[in-house]
């Protein structure tokens, strides 16, 4: 019984979001340019230290050494600039994890993409969304 409320629950999952993707308002664009980023995001401080302390008898010998490490952190990003008509959108895709792929779109092919409230839904050559964030419109010249 609990299988099946989870099958349910999964299919209802699914179709929601089916429904949420049919409800944007899709356009045809052209990817002209794209490119990935590495933007330091901060850094991280760790130490390490080690120490030991010995009893002599009329005294304890202590020794302490520290280490200090200072460690960048990157975010990847994709940009991607895509044409429409008269206007030219850059959107910034954030890839969360190293492993992450961005979409794949072919330079220079029609693709369809969505633009809802600064964000910019693309959907790659196999028909999977991926969501951006549209950090610059400009008009054709």
């Amino acid at each position: 019984m609990r299988l099946g409320t989870l099958t349910l629950a999964g299919c209802l999952l699914s179709s929601t979001l089916v429904a949420v993707a049919a409800d944007r308002n899709w356009q045809t664009g052209t990817l002209t340019a794209t490119e990935r980023q590495k933007i330091r995001q901060g850094s991280t401080m760790t130490t390490n230290s080690d120490s030991s302390a010995k009893d002599r008898g009329n005294g304890s010998d202590y020794s302490q050494n520290s280490t200090t490490t200072k460690t960048d952190n990157y975010e990847n990003y994709q940009v991607y600039t895509i044409q429409s008509g008269d206007t030219i959108y850059t959107a910034s895709e954030h890839l969360l994890f190293p492993w992450s792929k961005p979409a794949g779109i072919t330079l220079g092919k029609p693709m369809k993409f969505a633009v809802e409230k600064g964000s910019m839904y693309i959907l790659d050559d196999d028909g999977k969304q991926h969501k951006a964030t549209v950090t610059g419109t400009a008009l054709k010249q």
